[in-house]
């Protein structure tokens, strides 16, 4: 009952562990969202905006809004993923629509459709780029179908880091052009071309940095490490590792319970904690250990198999001496080597986090 509690506890904390992170994500997108999202309609529909400028960086802050919700998905969110498609197709035929009404925005005089001096440049930018969002609002349902969450996820970010980085490519090119003379008419002032070129930047950094697999997986242990306690973060491991197989915690504990055994550690020698099994090999090892209930073992052994014995040894001697002078008797251990059946070791796998919970204490040598 103290492990079932254990898990359920753990998984407790792993759900508002990513409520927080997520919802902060979430916030973040909204309030960009918020932000750019009203001038641009109020521009397409040819109304005034109060305060309205060329330099208000509108569509830069549904960028950054999209980028923003997309590192919220995680890839066992099937529905949230399925919910994504949906926005992402809204958010690019807003785009579009925006950068064909929008398009003296490149020119510095409005946000309203009409010419400037440099019409045709900046048109020709503008209707390139709103058809780089057309193709990837007709990607998106394309590219849906039924199919594990995390390739869903893969195949709704890959169209529209595409889309950034096309959209990213072509401003930085023609604002370097218009800051070098060879676009328009030179009447480009310094100010607007830096904007320009830090536009594109943004969108290529939002493509090719921050919606990237890995960027996106550091940043979120990153933010959930921020105003979380360590056993926080223990529990919320400790429920995704239950969450990455096929089996419910129900199901788990009893087969946990079945297989989960114990070594004492006056029965363990120095070489069992070597890289290369000895002569006794994986068997010899399993026959020293014993059944053991969940939850009265001492420690949960956790090395790496890499590392050299000597100094791994001398800690767990050292512990364990604590241990018995305060117990008076020799501490059990869980040791994979040992406790795990080395023939079936798959099968075990699934067990891993109830056979932490299991344990008294997690030991890391």
């Amino acid at each position: 009952a103290s492990v079932s509690a254990k898990l359920e506890g753990a998984a407790a904390a792993a759900r508002l562990l990513r409520a927080r992170v997520q919802g902060g994500l979430l916030f973040a997108a909204a309030s960009f969202l918020i932000w750019g999202l009203p001038p641009i309609v109020f521009g397409a529909a040819s109304l005034p905006w109060p305060g309205s400028s060329p330099l208000v960086p509108c569509k830069d802050a549904i960028v950054v809004a999209a980028s923003a919700a997309l590192c919220a998905l995680r890839p066992d969110e099937g529905r949230a993923i399925s919910a994504g498609y949906i926005c992402a197709v809204a958010l690019s035929v807003v785009m579009a629509v925006a950068h064909v009404a929008l398009l003296g925005w490149y020119d510095g005089e409005s946000m309203a459709l009409g010419g400037s001096a440099d019409e045709r440049w900046s048109d020709s930018l503008a209707l390139t780029i709103a058809a780089s969002y057309v193709a990837a609002a007709v990607a998106l349902p394309l590219l849906w179908r039924s199919s594990p969450p995390h390739d869903r996820l893969r195949r709704l970010i890959s169209p529209v880091r595409a889309v950034f980085a096309v959209d990213g490519v072509l401003n930085v090119t023609y604002w370097a052009m218009r800051t070098a003379g060879k676009a328009g008419d030179g009447s480009c002032s310094p100010g607007r071309c830096a904007v320009g070129l830090l536009t594109g930047v943004l969108y290529l950094c939002c493509a090719t940095v921050v919606l990237h697999r890995r960027v996106r997986g550091a940043a979120l242990a990153a933010l959930s490490r921020l105003g979380a306690t360590r056993e926080e973060r223990n529990a919320a491991v400790v429920a995704s590792l239950c969450s990455m197989g096929q089996l419910s915690r129900a199901e788990l504990l009893p087969l946990a319970e079945a297989n989960f055994r114990a070594i004492r550690f006056d029965r363990l020698k120095r070489e069992d904690l070597a890289s290369a099994l000895g002569s006794e090999g994986g068997g010899g090892l399993a026959a020293r250990t014993q059944p053991c209930s969940l939850g009265a073992c001492d420690a949960f052994l956790s090395h790496s198999w890499h590392d050299p014995e000597a100094p791994k040894w001398a800690a767990l001697c050292s512990w364990a001496r604590r241990f018995e002078a305060e117990e008076g008797r020799p501490p059990t251990l869980w040791l994979d080597r040992a406790c795990i059946d080395q023939s079936r070791i798959a099968d075990s796998l699934p067990c891993l986090p109830v056979f932490v919970a299991g344990c008294k204490t997690l030991l890391v040598l």
